[in-house]
Formats: C-alpha cells, structure tokens, sequence
C-alpha cells in the first residue's frame, strides 16, 4: 500500500514538473516574443494568415517584405509555434556552430528520410557524418569525373534539336536529367541513362514533392502527421516518392542477399583494406551504395533503414541542387555575354588540345569558372532559408533564445546585404570573389551550402560535376536569352526557384 502511494505521489510531481516546466518554456516563449519585433498575430493561427491564398512567388515575397520590414532578430508565429528569423552575419554564425542548434527544425521530417544527413536528429547525423565524410574525399570524387563527362557528352546531345532554333527552350529540363543520372551513376553504380522520357517521370515527380511540401510548411493545421496522413495530398505525395525512388529501390533489390547479410550480421568485422587495395580501387569510381554497404559490414552504425535514407537523400537532394545551380549559371551566362566568353577563354585555356574530354587536374585551374559558380549561388541560394531547433538556450547578439524555439536562417538575406556586398548587392559581378574582395568580408555573408559542423557533405562535388558540365556546354554551345536581371522573378518551393524558368537559345560555336 505504502510503495502504491508512493509511486502515485511521485507520479503526480512528475506531471505538476513536466507542467510546470512547459509553462516556464512557453512563458519564456511570449517574453521573447514581447521582446522582438514581427507581423501581427491572432489567436491559433498566428501569422499564418499572411501566406495563405498566395502563390509561391508571394509567399517568397512575404517572407523577404517581413525579414526587411524588421530588425534582425525578429519573430513570426505559426500557428502556436514560435519562428525567430536571423540574418545579421555575426548571429548566423554564432548559430552554425553552435552544439544547440544542431538539430533540424521539426518541420525537416516532412521530407520522411529520417536517418538521412539532411534531416536526421543530432545523435543519428553526429555519427552518420563522422563514417560518411571519407566517402566524399578528393581521391573517391576524382574517381568520378570520367562519369560527369560522359553524361555531360549526351547532355551536348539532347541540345542539338534546339541548336540555330529562334524559340528559346528551358534548359533545367535538360540539366535535371543529366544531373540525376550522374547522381545515378555515381549512388548506384547502375548506368540508368536517364536523359529521355524517363528522366522527365523522375523530375516531374521530385518537382510535385516539392511544391507538397512546401505547400504543407505554410498550413500549420497539415503539420501533425495523423491529420496529413488523411488528405488527398499525402497520397499524391507517397505517390511521387515511389516514382523519385524507383531507381534506388530496384538497385538495392539486387543487393538483397547483401541486406540480408547486414540484417543478420554477426560481431565479426570486414578486415580492413592495405593501402595498396586502396591505392588500386581509387582508380575506378568508387559507387556510394557500395561504400554504404562496405560501412554496413564493418560498423553497427547503418542498418538497412539508414542505408535507404541515405541514398534517398543524396538522390533527391544531390540531384535538384546542382541542377538548379547550373541552370541558374548557364541563364547567367546567357545574359551576361561577358562574362560568358571570358569562362569560355578560359575553358579553352586550360583544356587545351584535350577539349571534349575534361581531367581532374583542370578543374582546380578553372578559378574564374568558379567565381561564376559562386557568384550565382549567391544571388540565388538553392536553399535561400534553413531552420534549426534550439534545445538549449542561445544567446545570440541581441537576445538569447530560449529551447524549443525554431531559429530561421536567411541565407538569402545575408548574401545580398549591401553591407557585406556594397550598393550594387543585386547585381551579377563574379569579381565578388576576387581573393583580395573575399578577405575583408564576413566568412558568414557567403552560405550557400551552409556552414559549421552541419554543413553540406556534398559541396565539392557538386562543384566538380558543375564545373565539367559547363566545360561540355560552353565549348560546344554559346548560350543567348532574351530575358534580363530586373525580369526575374523568384519563387520558393523548398528550393529557391525562378518562376520565369531558365529559358534561353542555343548556337554551335
């Protein structure tokens, strides 16, 4: 009778604590909202109200109206989740690198690749990432540039229908699929030869997930799972992560006695490799399935689960960002003949008699392609916001913010502040990374993959397909458009995204 009451007492101040300690967050909550300036909110809904109704194109507007409108830090609730948004430089870096804002905010899960680097929680990514990183070293990415030129030779292909055309065509249709099957290529080890009909079906799917997405981010009553998982939009949404993943799905089904192995592997470990094994499998690609499973087999740390979402994340993830950034380059190009004919000088430089097939030690010599490449990321970032979770209490430069409030990272923000940028912010100008520019400017005002511990794993690969792409493009193709800087208009679909698409004509050079 004693150890009942006695449970039930201790049972009953646990609850008053947990009430008591979700009172003293929330509290501290509305006093740092009272703090912080930000829109108006109501009653349940917040400030949701404002997104409501609108297109992609005004959403992304109303969150640039309300980012300019106050100062940094400022706050917007949705619903009865509380948002501090942050684009003062010395703030983002303070929160990059911080041990509290390591995770993802709550929202990342919607993407349902639980245990991959992009979204997975801290404890899960801490060790992920620590295994993963030599998977993305300069000898395994070497390995791979003879893939980037062979896809990049067909990509030069699929132009020629279009080549001396006076209709301008978009060139993200073609760059998607060249860009997922060099993913492809390098993730799965399969050659899929994805730049046809194919290839549309996959990109047509990971476009459609990403407007769901993004469609379901700014209505706070689709945020709890049970509910979502009720609507017409999960079911389409299901829908297109069975197309995007297709590929992966039928590529693991052929290691299924492997899975099988790693489902019921002992406590014996691979041996570990000589440096002469290595030295000699360095010089073919080395595949990202294949070293997940090497991984699987010499660690307890990936599982069949984690080995799916990671691949399902370099995928989806891998894919759409070096394809919007390249089109995004090439567009630029296109307006910018310049600057396009001085990448092209300096492509035929470096190449020299061995135009056509592009070597691993050119690329590091391409710098002022990769002032280009950078240039563009900064006026269009990808990924324009990030959002983390505070799990302990961050003092940033005006405030602290307390647990469990989502900080908003504005990327975009920073990258065209004309405080770190000057007056003409806006501009395209590729002489922004100049060494002598980049050494008196802020190292947080430049994030476009990041930054900190949770940066993005991919970069330099992205960097190296881009770069071999742009050397297939520009040798064989000069790019025009009819469109300039002040016309485009940007939208955000998870992604940043230009709303005119990137359409341009094509003539052999």
């Amino acid at each position: 009778m004693l150890v009942s009451l006695a449970f039930v007492i201790v049972a009953f101040s646990l609850l008053v604590l947990c009430w008591i300690v979700g009172r003293w967050r929330r509290w501290k909550h509305y006093k740092l909202s009272t703090d912080l300036d930000g829109p108006r909110d109501y009653p349940l809904i917040g400030s949701a109200h404002l997104f409501l109704g609108k297109s992609t194109e005004e959403q992304f507007r109303c969150i640039l109206d309300i980012s300019q409108s106050y100062q940094s830090p400022c706050r917007i609730w949705l619903g009865p989740k509380l948002f501090v948004f942050i684009d003062n430089a010395d703030d983002l870096q303070i929160v990059l690198n911080s041990a509290n804002c390591l995770e993802k905010a709550d929202v990342y899960r919607f993407f349902q690749c639980e245990t991959g680097l992009f979204s997975a929680p801290a404890n899960i990514w801490r060790v992920h990432r620590k295994h993963l990183s030599p998977c993305f070293n300069a000898k395994i990415l070497a390995s791979f540039v003879s893939i980037f030129n062979v896809k990049s030779a067909v990509l030069v292909d699929q132009l020629v229908p279009h080549v001396n055309k006076t209709k301008l065509f978009n060139v993200y249709e073609y760059i998607a699929k060249c860009t997922l099957d060099m993913v492809c290529a390098t993730t799965l080890g399969t050659n899929m030869n994805l730049q046809n009909e194919q290839g549309d079906e996959y990109i047509g799917a990971i476009e459609r997930a990403s407007e769901l997405l993004n469609h379901r981010l700014y209505k706070v009553w689709l945020h709890p799972e049970w509910i979502y998982r009720l609507t017409s939009y999960y079911k389409i949404q299901q829908q297109c992560y069975a197309t995007a993943y297709k590929m992966s799905r039928r590529v693991l089904a052929l290691k299924s006695d492997e899975l099988a192995e790693i489902r019921n592997r002992t406590a014996s470990k691979t041996s570990k490799p000589n440096e002469k094994q290595l030295t000699d499998e360095y010089r073919k690609p080395q595949i990202y399935i294949d070293q997940l499973f090497r991984l699987a087999k010499e660690t307890d740390v990936f599982d069949e689960q984690a080995i799916r979402d990671e691949i399902d994340t370099i995928i989806l993830g891998g894919n759409e960002t070096s394809a919007l950034t390249l089109s995004h380059v090439v567009l630029m190009l296109a307006i910018h003949q310049d600057v396009q004919q001085r990448v092209y000088e300096e492509i035929v430089t470096t190449l020299g008699g061995s135009i056509g097939e592009v070597e691993n030690e050119h690329l590091s010599r391409l710098t002022y392609m990769e002032m280009v490449l950078k240039e563009t990321m900064r006026l269009f970032p990808v990924g324009p916001i990030i959002a983390r979770q505070c799990t302990e209490d961050t003092k940033i430069s005006r405030t602290t913010i307390p647990s469990g409030v989502t900080v908003v990272l504005g990327i975009f923000n920073v990258q065209r502040s004309e405080l770190h940028w000057g007056s003409a912010a806006n501009s395209f100008d590729p002489d922004n990374f100049l060494p002598e520019r980049i050494a008196d400017r802020h190292p947080y005002c430049f994030l476009p993959f990041s930054a900190g511990p949770r940066n993005c794993i991919g970069y330099k690969y992205g960097l190296m397909s881009m770069k071999v792409m742009l050397c297939h493009l520009l040798t064989a193709y000069r790019f025009s458009t009819d469109l300039t800087m002040d016309q485009l208009t940007l939208k955000l679909d998870i992604t940043l995204k230009i709303a005119n698409k990137h359409m341009v004509r094509v003539v052999r050079r």
